[in-house]
């Protein structure tokens, strides 16, 4: 009789056990889905705002196209002025002012360097992470380093020199004090070269990083769509 009764309370403790694990484990699997739904909500969320970082990137290496293209005629055709040893007129000061202007493509990090600092294993697709770290760290350090070497050579040489030799007029426009010094400096032409190379080079760059931003910007909106 008692060894029955013990199987009974046996089988009704074992019974308990099993409801308990059960109930933990499904506490587990609901705590798990809500993590895992918080961590989705959280994807999203840094998605969101790396789209709106790229896109406002690739406006600005839009913008800085049309202004690059705007350099690289404006120093060609004052080089090609100075070259043929043409008089002055008050319309080429419109011209001259084209090497000490923005040579920048004023690209935004701080979506990326957020993301960095949560972690890049939010996202979950490993081949749009890899196409984030490449645009970031490749691509845009690339435009960085160039802007940084840019600067030195404007703080160095064409910022001394534009200022020895022009006047600021209202507007982007600078008046030469001597045009016949100008005409004869090898130094100023050596700086015409120079933007019109580099106005050249920074379209080209541009077309490029705005392209391989539009692509990042695809792979992110499909993400989101799934």
């Amino acid at each position: 009789m008692e060894t029955g009764k013990t199987s009974k309370y046996f089988k009704y403790a074992i019974g308990e056990i099993i409801l308990v694990v059960i109930g933990i484990l499904i506490a587990l699997q609901i705590n798990n889905w809500n993590e895992g739904r918080k961590q989705g909500l959280k994807e999203v969320s840094v998605l969101d705002e790396l789209k709106q970082g790229l896109e406002s990137n690739r406006d600005i290496l839009e913008k800085r196209k049309l202004q690059f293209k705007d350099f690289q005629s404006k120093s060609k055709k004052l080089i090609d002025h100075l070259e043929a040893k043409r008089s002055y007129h008050d319309s080429l000061d419109q011209y001259f002012y084209v090497p000490t202007g923005n040579y920048s493509f004023g690209i935004s990090y701080a979506t990326f360097e957020n993301l960095k600092s949560q972690g890049l294993d939010i996202i979950s697709n490993k081949d749009l992470r890899l196409n984030l770290v490449k645009l970031y760290e490749e691509d845009y350090w690339l435009l960085k380093d160039q802007e940084s070497k840019v600067a030195n050579a404007f703080t160095n040489a064409t910022l001394p020199f534009t200022r020895k030799h022009f006047k600021l007029l209202n507007g982007p426009t600078y008046k030469p004090n001597d045009y016949n010094n100008i005409l004869q400096n090898a130094e100023f032409l050596n700086i015409l070269y120079e933007s019109n190379y580099l106005a050249q080079l920074y379209f080209r760059q541009c077309v490029r990083v705005s392209e391989a931003t539009s692509k990042v910007i695809e792979k992110i909106e499909n993400e989101l769509k799934e």
